[in-house]
């Protein structure tokens, strides 16, 4: 009776060590968790819950992948070199197999401690995206970008959307010449309305970069819609219309639509004077510039704009007299010219006020000054360029 029941002891107890018994195999995942924690052994940590994961008792156990996010995560966060590079990206895979873990039969005990890791895994994917971003890593950035995006999604964060990262995303995508991804984070940038009209301009440019002009200028308009008073987007239309097919009619039609929604803007009778130049309509666009400025006296862009149309029509006038052999004629078309110049000079000088530090305004200016012998003021500008 006694050596039976001695024998029938050395058989279970045989049957405990063996390497495929549900014991032993747990004890693959509970050593490699021990090695985790401590920051040890994680080559051998990894081998063995890689190991765990292909045995009968363990491959379906939330702890499994529980402790396998703990060791990719430990890797991650080791100094020693050792273990820095045994494995690419460790923290997204960690990341994955806590998320596993999380969505797993059993996975109900390891939640609360999953949580706790995940406040720390999305601020080190987002900084790891932006450091990525600033090298120029832009396939390295997009992966964390999405990533920090995926963890968000996770119960903990209660359905948050980043929207910024969202943007970024898009973003980088689009550097990265992505288009159709950098097209979809766009979209859901749109939907929960972050970036504006610069959204729709941005996602515009990826269309016309994939040579879609029909969801290229579609986007411009939608977003135009949405806000009327953005200048990128009316912009685009408007060069798409005049520059692309040939339509001004169409890019005036835009720009009454957005005086209409917003008449005090000098931004749009700019727009037009812009129009009416190209067109070769100097007068109109004249006229459009000066409105500009009866909206808003300190307006650059109309002040610039117009002194060139005066000073390029007296470079004209100067070159017509030029040809001039007759001496009286010649006088009396140079002074038109110089007539001409005289009415560039306070739009100039405007402008000036407004960029002091421009330089090509005042190789302008200087100019002027020159041609209509205006020697002190000639002296103080060529002073201040040197």
């Amino acid at each position: 009776m006694k050596r039976g029941l001695l024998f029938s002891i050395s058989i279970v107890f045989a049957i405990c060590i063996l390497p495929g018994n549900g014991i032993a195999q747990k004890k693959y995942v509970n050593k490699a968790m021990v090695w985790a924690e401590g920051g040890e052994k994680l080559d051998t940590a990894l081998n063995a819950i890689k190991f765990a994961e292909t045995q009968e008792k363990t491959k379906d156990w939330a702890k499994t992948y529980y402790v396998k996010g703990l060791v990719y995560q430990a890797i991650a966060n080791s100094e020693n070199e050792e273990f820095k590079n045994i494995i690419e990206y460790p923290m997204v895979n960690a990341f994955d197999n806590f998320k596993k873990a999380y969505n797993m039969e059993g996975g109900k005990l390891f939640q609360a401690p999953i949580d706790a890791q995940l406040l720390t895994v999305v601020n080190v994917f987002v900084q790891n995206a932006v450091n990525a971003y600033q090298e120029e890593n832009l396939d390295e950035a997009l992966i964390y970008f999405e990533k920090s995006l995926e963890v968000k999604e996770m119960p903990l964060f209660g359905g948050e959307i980043d929207t910024a990262i969202i943007f970024n995303t898009a973003i980088t995508a689009q550097k990265a010449e992505k288009y159709d991804m950098a097209i979809e984070y766009y979209e859901k940038s749109i939907k929960y309305g972050y970036g504006e009209g610069d959204s729709y301009a941005l996602m515009a440019d990826c269309y016309k970069a994939k040579g879609d002009n029909e969801n290229y200028v579609g986007s411009l308009k939608s977003g135009f819609e949405a806000y009327p008073a953005s200048q990128s987007l009316l912009g685009g239309i408007i060069n798409y219309y005049l520059l692309e097919t040939e339509n001004p009619e169409e890019a005036f039609r835009y720009l009454e639509l957005a005086r209409e929604g917003d008449p005090t803007n000098p931004q749009f009778y700019s727009a037009e004077a812009h129009l009416f130049d190209k067109m070769g309509e100097k007068d109109k666009a004249k006229e459009k510039y000066k409105k500009a400025i009866e909206v808003d006296a300190e307006f650059f862009e109309a002040y610039y704009n117009l002194g060139v149309i005066y000073f390029n029509e007296a470079v004209e006038l100067t070159d017509k007299a030029n040809e001039i052999t007759d001496n009286k004629k010649y006088e009396d078309a140079k002074k038109i010219a110089d007539n001409k110049f005289s009415e560039a000079l306070p739009y100039i000088e405007k402008a000036h006020e407004l960029k002091p530090e421009d330089t090509s305004i005042m190789s302008t200016l200087k100019t002027l000054y020159y041609r209509l012998k205006m020697n002190d003021k000639y002296e103080e500008i060529n002073n201040k360029m040197q």
